[in-house]
């Protein structure tokens, strides 16, 4: 079982956030590896069975690395070659309770839901949930002016690697029912109106 975190981290911080991610990954059992988004490409991604998005937050979106990043592997989309695989996300935000960590989190599951990957959640029993948590993943608030402690601090990183964790397990779970049925037909993707 392979899992695949693809993060655009400008400062480093997301990056710690992936590397937790992907240790939580490999405890439950999974071939996990971390890419940056400027480097990764469709071939990362067709050898994932889990592919787990993260990101700074910029202005309450996603950095242009996430976004280039989805532009270059828009051939995966037309051909549909990501449906069935699973999915999650986290970000790495500034302080304060505004909405930017969670818009910047519905664009990550945006993007796996047009690949068709199945989202899997943060569910409020992982650890690390009430204080680095939400359910669309976890989230790291950090001062980047703050030299001394940038952040993510450890519950952000213990979150991640409860969220790694459970991604594996999960990933694990669905392919196992997937080699127990048999699988169905695949049908030509049809691009909407527009596209």
């Amino acid at each position: 079982m392979k899992v695949r975190v693809v993060v655009a981290s400008a400062t480093g911080r997301t990056r710690r956030m992936g590397e937790a991610l992907v240790a939580g990954a490999k405890e439950a059992g999974a071939d996990a590896a971390l890419c940056s988004a400027e480097q990764a490409g469709e071939a990362e991604l067709l050898e994932a069975d889990a592919l787990v998005l993260g990101c700074g937050v910029h202005m309450g979106g996603l950095p242009s690395a996430m976004t280039a990043f989805f532009e270059r592997t828009a051939g995966l989309w037309v051909r549909g070659e990501l449906i069935g695989r699973l999915g999650g996300a986290f970000v790495s935000a500034g302080e304060g309770d505004g909405g930017g960590a969670e818009l910047a989190l519905l664009a990550l599951h945006a993007y796996l839901a047009e690949n068709g990957l199945l989202i899997v959640p943060m569910h409020n029993r992982l650890e690390g949930f009430r204080g680095s948590g939400s359910h669309w993943g976890p989230i790291a608030r950090s001062n980047p002016r703050l030299r001394s402690a940038p952040g993510p601090v450890e519950r952000d990183l213990a979150a991640c690697r409860a969220h790694g964790r459970f991604v594996a397990e999960c990933t694990a779970r669905w392919l196992a029912g997937q080699a127990g049925a048999s699988a169905p037909a695949r049908s030509e993707p049809e691009p909407s109106e527009g596209q």
